[in-house]
């Protein structure tokens, strides 16, 4: 339930910076256009909580990032139990899911 609403309100607060900020409506494709890794340390602090796309990004981000929390602590609760047989499926999953992302990212 926390990952869905801290989702939302990420995900809200971009909405809101973008309806007031008419001068991102002509914004190209962000994700294409802004390089994440050097843009966002670069930028002032100012400049990256005035950017809707940072907020809407990080709510899709912390929404795909739920289930894969959930699965982290599932399989800590199995281990704690020792029991071997949910562990091993746990870990068969979040393997899956693991190379899913592998591939996307480079692909």
């Amino acid at each position: 339930m926390a990952g869905i609403t801290v989702s939302g309100a990420l995900m809200l607060i971009g909405f809101a910076l973008y309806a007031a900020q008419p001068s991102w409506y002509d914004a190209p494709i962000p994700v294409a256009n802004f390089d994440w890794l050097t843009g966002l340390a670069a930028s002032p602090l100012s400049a990256v909580l005035g950017n809707p796309f940072v907020f809407l990004y990080a709510g899709i981000f912390a929404l795909m990032l739920t289930p894969i929390l959930r699965l982290f602590i599932t399989g800590w609760t199995f281990l704690v139990e020792r029991d071997w047989h949910y562990v091993g499926i746990t870990v068969i999953v979040l393997t899956v899911i693991a190379i899913s992302i592998a591939f996307s990212i480079t692909h």
